[in-house]
């Protein structure tokens, strides 16, 4: 994640703990938006996605029966 990323993810934060604050007399809408606005922020700061908790491992890929490798293994150049 680059600069101008986390930057624009901070502005947005800023904006979304804005708008939680004026709706405090709504805390069906407060609550959320003051969540998703910590996780911005968290991300803006960090670099870290909350959508990175949904991310599989891939999966390690055994040779194929003549052993050659496939495109989904990693390769390695010596």
């Amino acid at each position: 994640m680059g600069r101008g990323e986390r930057g624009i993810r901070a502005v947005i934060a800023v904006f979304l703990a804005a708008f939680a604050l004026n709706t405090l007399d709504n805390p069906w809408c407060a609550i959320p938006a003051g969540v998703c606005s910590g996780f911005l922020m968290i991300g803006a700061v960090t670099g870290w996605c909350p959508t990175d908790l949904f991310t599989r491992a891939p999966a390690a890929t055994e040779p194929n029966l003549l052993g050659y490798p496939e495109a989904r293994q990693p390769q390695l150049l010596p």
